[in-house]
């Protein structure tokens, strides 16, 4: 059921997530950046802050009094659940033996005001991170103790091309709250689990016409996105680009530095190092964040199969628009426009789709499942 409610449910019910137990994460501002870090009052919530995003660029000021006014910043979900540095586990020696201890994290955490795009992401990072027979046990462990509080976005950011891609700007599913800010009201959409994340707060059906203006003002924010994928099912168009000149055309401008899949809500390749403490005789095994943009990342014993930048930038686009397609049945790419917006140089993932798969259009939205040959 849908309903009606007042602009205090942004305290009460983060209030109710803190007296929960959880650690609620949500966008703040941190020098001028609209930033997914923790809240301890509805005071740090960047509200009224709007960001205006292009192609390596990107600026926020204040404009309005609006709770969730802004796009996206450079940090995601994929930021908690999937940590870019964490201790997997332990060895340290004592008097009689060596002890070997696994690091199992325990934290909850609510997102609070995330976007669909990334909403949509702990989908992909789902397939991937919580595959049957092998399941990353941080992720795991993580993924299991959030909540998810979504913001259906109010404007669509400079970069973003989610409607394109189906994953906004309203979410439809893997949500256990979901808020669309209208004028001095929240609609609001719970499921039945959630419920008591709402005790205290006063609710009311939604009407028909609170239910036209939510309707209206996602349809303006997805007519206002200025990117999009043209072409309904590029999974199979892309694979018929493999050799495409623009791969080489967009490498020249490529620095490979892997901002693209850093700020990335579902890319996940990781490396591993040991990290010895000489004071203590402890070892700690350590994963760190690694991009399939850096030279080292696909080195083997039998030599490096990715030696320019052409080829890995192409495996970039490549395991999001098609390859993904294969393993997992979805997209890799959920449109939220941060590669575009915090690439140096201002490469739009968006346009080089477009160019490879050559210019065959239909215009209608990406397909969230596309099976290949």
């Amino acid at each position: 059921m849908r309903y009606t409610t007042g602009p205090d449910v942004v305290n009460e019910l983060l209030a109710n997530l803190q007296s929960s137990g959880y650690i609620v994460l949500g966008p703040t501002n941190l020098d001028g950046v609209v930033l997914l870090s923790e809240l301890h009052s509805a005071d740090q919530l960047a509200s009224g802050w709007v960001d205006v995003q292009s192609p390596g660029s990107y600026r926020a000021t204040v404009s309005g009094n609006r709770v969730f006014s802004a796009a996206n910043g450079p940090l995601s979900v994929k930021t908690y659940l999937h940590p870019g540095e964490i201790a997997l586990g332990e060895v340290s020696h004592t008097d009689h033996d060596y002890i070997t201890e696994a690091r199992h994290p325990r934290e909850k955490y609510a997102f609070f005001g995330i976007h669909p795009c990334d909403l949509a992401a702990v989908k992909v990072l789902d397939r991937a991170l919580m595959f049957e027979g092998f399941e990353d046990p941080t992720y795991a462990a993580l993924r299991k103790n959030a909540v998810f509080i979504v913001a259906n976005c109010g404007r669509s950011g400079g970069t973003c091309f989610c409607a394109s891609m189906g994953t906004g700007p309203q979410a439809r599913d893997g949500y256990d709250i979901a808020l669309t800010e209208l004028p001095g009201r929240f609609i609001l959409d719970a499921t039945e689990e959630s419920m008591p994340l709402l005790r205290g707060i006063d609710l009311r059906p939604a009407t028909a016409e609170d239910l036209q203006g939510e309707r209206s003002l996602m349809q303006e924010v997805a007519a206002g996105m200025r990117r999009r994928i043209e072409h309904s099912n590029p999974a199979a168009r892309m694979y018929e680009g493999l050799e495409s000149p623009v791969w080489g055309e967009v490498a020249q401008r490529c620095l490979a530095c892997g901002n693209c899949t850093m700020v990335c809500p579902t890319c996940f390749c990781n490396t591993t190092k040991d990290v010895t403490d000489l004071n203590s005789g402890s070892v700690k095994k350590v994963r760190l964040w690694d991009s399939c943009l850096s030279r080292d990342f696909t080195y083997g014993a039998g030599g490096n199969p990715r030696r320019d930048r052409k080829a890995r930038y192409r495996q970039f686009v490549m395991h999001k628009f098609a390859y993904w397609t294969d393993q997992f049945e979805l997209y890799g790419c959920v449109g939220c426009g941060r590669c575009i917006t915090w690439c140096p140089v201002g490469i739009d993932i968006s346009e080089t789709v477009n160019s490879v798969m050559g210019g065959n259009r239909d215009g209608g939205p990406v397909k969230e499942v596309a099976r290949v040959g």
